[in-house]
């Protein structure tokens, strides 16, 4: 079959874009290359509009760009994987639109705590994820001020997974998520990363953990299917891992942070962490967190970790001297956790009373996709 003309013009004009592109990708390695794609198409998508009114003149499209830049970078990224984080892109602002009053709310919350590190004097990232860590685990990010690491009733909503702490509840994704914009707030730099972490009985281990109650409100018919499901996925989750995680650059120094499991993590490279408090490794999967995560890097953190020289961020003495102080400080000021709490219950309250108007990510889709039918 024959190409009609427009589609031969097309083609023409991408790969003069792709030209244009090509030395954007001079002298970096693969994961480099691959990296800088995925950053471009996020750039894209959060500036649709902008980048429509650039090209209609061409006859182009925006997707037409994610086509150029894969070809610049000669196939780096792969083009099912940028289609794919295109569309993440433009559904999670959808979300944030329709979740606009909480989100005002959530901002609130987070600027409240982030007075409270202040009066406590807490200047480094380490300290400030202990205090969150306690705080989550206590109960100070919930309407309820009650928590319980939970499998099922989850809401999934994309870019807010935190929404489901505010709710009493949640698992990793929400915690590392609700830690990054935490920290981000308080002015560190924070990113979410997903990773594979080993499930044998022996393959990871403390030697360590502070004086946190971790309640679970997982129900045995959850752990069940969980269990059954789980072989199924296993190439999924070697591919996007089981588990979600902070990383975290304070100082210089990159480390990682996991506030479900309360382990600190020096970084080998870009592929794997090894944990301070105990034995065993994360393998890191910054690629595949940003496909499904569009908007876990905001700090370009990945592109360091791509590069990476790393050098161990902290020793097990210097993580648990930091966590036995800050266990101490939280019990001498436990006064000032609770006014901070009640100064912000009302938050809590219109975040809790919008997701259970709205719901999860299921009912907000059926709302989304609503408006959009009105608006046709």
């Amino acid at each position: 079959m024959k190409k009609d003309k427009k589609s031969i013009k097309d083609e023409s004009l991408i790969d003069k874009l792709a030209e244009v592109y090509k030395e954007k990708f001079v002298g970096l390695t693969e994961k480099e290359k691959k990296l800088f794609v995925y950053k471009c198409i996020i750039e894209i998508a959060n500036n649709k509009d902008f980048v429509q009114e650039s090209l209609e003149e061409l006859e182009l499209e925006p997707t037409d760009l994610l086509r150029a830049l894969v070809r610049a970078s000669e196939n780096s990224a792969g083009m099912f994987s940028s289609t794919l984080l295109y569309v993440m892109c433009e559904n999670n602002e959808k979300y944030k639109k329709l979740y606009a009053e909480s989100l005002i709310s959530y901002k609130k919350i987070l600027e409240n705590y982030k007075l409270l590190a202040q009066e406590l004097k807490l200047e480094s990232a380490l300290d400030i994820s202990h205090l969150f860590t306690y705080m989550l685990w206590n109960g100070y990010y919930s309407v309820t001020k009650t928590h319980s690491y939970k499998l099922q009733e989850r809401l999934l909503l994309p870019g807010m997974y935190s929404f489901d702490v505010i709710k009493g509840k949640g698992v990793c994704l929400a915690y590392a998520e609700l830690l990054c914009n935490y920290l981000n707030v308080c002015d560190k730099k924070a990113s979410i990363l997903d990773c594979k972490v080993p499930t044998g009985n022996n393959d990871i281990s403390y030697d360590y953990r502070p004086q946190i109650n971790r309640e679970e409100g997982t129900n045995a018919s959850s752990k069940i299917v969980n269990k059954i499901i789980t072989p199924f996925l296993e190439g999924l989750i070697n591919k996007t891992g089981n588990h979600a995680i902070t990383l975290i650059e304070d100082n210089d120094k990159m480390f990682i942070y996991d506030p479900t499991n309360l382990y600190v993590l020096n970084i080998v490279d870009d592929t794997t962490a090894t944990i301070i408090n105990g034995k065993g490794n994360f393998n890191i999967k910054p690629f595949s967190t940003l496909i499904i995560n569009p908007s876990s890097d905001p700090n370009q953190l990945f592109q360091k970790l791509v590069r990476c020289n790393m050098n161990s961020a902290f020793t097990r003495k210097e993580v648990i001297f930091s966590f036995e102080n800050m266990m101490e400080l939280i019990k001498d000021n436990i006064s000032l956790l609770d006014d901070a709490y009640d100064n912000i219950h009302h938050e809590l309250e219109v975040i809790d009373k919008q997701t259970d108007e709205i719901g999860g990510r299921i009912k907000a889709l059926k709302k989304i996709k609503q408006e959009e039918r009105k608006n046709k």
